[in-house]
């Protein structure tokens, strides 16, 4: 049998202790970060043909006299997604960050982040089936969920509550 949680303490200016779930979800948030940039990495980056491919049809397009050389195309394709990783896997850590030190907008931010992403892990997997290259979505899908659940445990949201109380307090001090 077990017995109901104990009441809520009264607000304190001692620390806020951040609850495990809450320490849990940055280090899943960590996790998705690394395997989508890796997986980027590796099924786009890296994948000459395919960045090949992109370039020939982008610039089917393009009349004749505005077409350029396809491998300097492709060369340059690839260091703007390399740019293009490390700001996006930036701005997730910073997320992250914000996220463990109680900041609920980035709570949310993540949270979004993680439905598109399923949004669209579900849509790849109706369209083409389970294609190699899916199975890092999967994981990538599979730690932002992970993080949302405990991002939004009953200890996470009193943390987040608790830690804006304290911002709100503090800003009404003379």
């Amino acid at each position: 049998m077990s017995l109901p949680p104990p009441p809520p303490l009264p607000p304190s200016d001692g620390p806020i202790v951040r609850p495990k779930a809450v320490e849990s979800a940055y280090h899943a948030v960590l996790a998705s970060i690394v395997i989508s940039a890796l997986g980027t990495v590796f099924t786009v980056l890296l994948d000459k043909a395919l960045l090949t491919s992109m370039v020939r049809e982008m610039m089917a397009g393009l009349p004749e006299d505005q077409r350029g050389n396809v491998s300097g195309t492709v060369g340059a394709f690839q260091v703007i997604l390399g740019f293009s990783i490390a700001i996006f896997a930036g701005l997730m850590l910073l997320f992250a960050v914000k996220m463990r030190t109680g900041r609920n907008w980035a709570r949310i931010v993540l949270t979004a982040y993680t439905g598109v992403g399923v949004w669209s892990f579900l849509s790849a997997m109706a369209s083409s089936g389970a294609e190699l290259e899916l199975m890092w979505s999967l994981a990538d899908v599979a730690f932002g969920v992970t993080a949302v659940v405990y991002m939004f445990r009953p200890e996470s949201t009193r943390y987040f509550a608790e830690y804006k109380q304290r911002r709100l307090r503090a800003r009404q001090r003379p």
